[in-house]
């Protein structure tokens, strides 16, 4: 299966919610996730298998719940090639 790489921004949101107690939590499940990662300033890139990059996004949206969140609105963009993608390849 080909890699895909994948951009994307956990907002939580809840009445009275502090989300940097939250914000970290997301981060570390995705440092933990084994997948090849980014953390940015304005959103978190991964790459891996389609199949692994969903597991992880429905995993922060669950941690984010469990943190405080009421909802959790996820943003993706996943960019997908036959032959596979690298992080390293956006940069150049």
């Amino acid at each position: 299966m080909a890699t895909v790489m994948a951009g994307f921004q956990v907002l939580p949101n809840g009445k009275d919610m502090d989300t940097n107690g939250i914000l970290p939590n997301v981060v570390k499940v995705v440092e933990n996730s084994g997948l090849k990662h980014e953390v940015g300033p304005m959103e978190t890139v991964v790459e891996g298998s389609t199949a692994d990059v969903f597991t992880l996004l429905e995993k922060v949206q669950q941690v984010a719940v469990e943190e405080g969140a009421s909802e959790v609105i996820t943003n993706v963009k996943m960019h997908y090639c036959p032959e596979g993608l690298k992080i390293e390849d956006k940069k150049q």
